[in-house]
């Protein structure tokens, strides 16, 4: 093998060892995502090392066969210390990659024409294509299945992942029996390609099944959330009627009271004035006080009822909240939003240590565009992704960021989490049409 050839074969292995490395990498979900990927990368480097020796000294061929092994080791030997999933999920993501890998090396032999078979540029050109198609699967996973894979692999169970996992493990196998063992074979493409043809059928199949998932979690999320909501009101509304009815009663008797006041200031008994009016009050006893928080009756509902159980924890609540009536949002959509972001910082501050300060304010202007934050004391170390979400400690958690997300997106809005010091930010602003 000529100098151009060899190198052509290094740039193919190398893009051949980044690509599932990386696919790798997003599909898992890592507490400290910097660090894990200057790990990974590691990783990356020690594989293709290894390939490129083994493709120096033993040949193509050799290589080939040992490819997904020398891959295998690192990745998964770093995912298991490293990584927040289960195992199974780990064979699941790795070998997902390399069927994606040996789908693209398929993909790119007939874009090409087989191409391979006219020398050295026919090498180059077949590392340049593997490259933009690799590039692309990426950006359309990072862009459209990351949050919602994500997403569900904090919620799935531990069997379902076993059940999963044997998918790609048996299309690798097969693919490995077909055209690698016991020697590199071109002759059965058709029959290869025709096994990944089925292969994307049931990922296919996988995806509607993870969509209709991640749906049903929201939807449910969501629901509790709105049946929250309806209790608040309902609670509202009678102590509303309440409230009216002894008011009613008040005016009535009020009367009375006053004219028995009015007879004994007339004859100088100040005292017996007096002791009417202390044995009114006390008859009325604690006045009924309702939750006011801003003019919006959903809105003002769902934060009495979250902020109530703030108060029942504990914490301190400061609140200064300008919703009116009219919103150019759902009134019912940004309840949802604060009562996330409510419930996010009461678990927060309920995880803090005892005898720490804790706090909870929530301020929201209207105009002259609609901003709300909600900010509150925390202890411990939050973790951000590369979206600047913050990540979620705890499998089965980090659903109400994602509704958060989700109404941010929909309406346009700029979303924005931060720390500063020992508070924890979470500010929204919607711009008005």
């Amino acid at each position: 093998m000529n100098q151009m050839a060899l190198l052509g074969n290094i740039l193919r292995m190398t893009v051949t060892c980044a690509f599932p490395i990386a696919l790798v990498f997003e599909m898992s979900r890592f507490p400290r995502r910097r660090r894990a990927r200057a790990a990974m990368a590691a990783v990356f480097l020690t594989a293709a090392s290894v390939n490129a020796m083994l493709l120096i000294l033993a040949g193509q061929e050799r290589m080939k066969q040992l490819y997904a092994a020398v891959l295998f080791v690192p990745c998964i030997i770093y995912l298991l210390a490293a990584a927040k999933d289960w195992p199974s999920q780990h064979l699941f993501n790795f070998f997902t990659a390399v069927n994606a890998v040996y789908l693209i090396s398929i993909l790119s032999h007939f874009i090409t024409g087989g191409a391979l078979e006219g020398g050295d540029k026919a090498v180059w050109l077949d590392a340049l294509m593997r490259g933009v198609l690799s590039a692309l699967i990426l950006f359309l996973f990072v862009r459209y299945l990351r949050l919602p894979y994500q997403f569900l692999a904090a919620n799935m169970k531990k069997g379902s992942w076993r059940i999963f996992a044997v998918i790609p493990f048996c299309f690798f196998a097969l693919v490995m029996f077909l055209g690698l063992y016991p020697h590199v074979r071109t002759d059965n493409l058709l029959a290869v390609a025709f096994l990944y043809v089925i292969l994307c059928f049931v990922y296919y199949i996988i995806y509607q099944v993870y969509r209709s998932t991640y749906e049903l979690l929201t939807l449910q999320r969501n629901t509790e959330l709105l049946e929250s909501q309806s209790l608040a009101l309902l609670k509202q509304i009678e102590a509303a009627e309440k409230s009216e009815r002894e008011l009613a009663v008040y005016r009535h008797d009020m009367r009375h009271y006053l004219a028995n006041i009015i007879v004994q200031l007339r004859e100088g008994r100040v005292e017996e004035a007096l002791e009417v009016i202390k044995g009114r009050l006390d008859e009325m006893g604690e006045p009924l006080r309702l939750s006011a928080y801003c003019k919006n009756p959903v809105v003002n509902a769902t934060l009495a009822l979250y902020l109530e159980r703030a108060v029942r924890a504990g914490i301190n609540v400061s609140v200064d909240c300008d919703i009116p009536d009219i919103l150019p949002v759902d009134s019912a959509e940004l309840a949802i939003v604060l009562a996330n972001a409510v419930e996010n910082a009461v678990h927060a501050c309920c995880r803090m240590t005892e005898g720490t300060r804790k706090q909870i304010k929530v301020h929201c202007v209207s105009r002259p565009q609609m901003i709300f934050e909600v900010v509150n004391t925390y202890d411990g170390t939050i973790l951000f992704d590369e979206d600047n979400l913050p990540r979620a400690e705890d499998d089965g958690h980090g659903t109400g960021t994602q509704s958060i997300l989700a109404f941010a997106r929909k309406y346009n809005a700029f979303l924005i989490y931060k720390t500063e010091g020992d508070m924890f930010y979470m500010r929204m602003l919607i711009n008005y049409d």
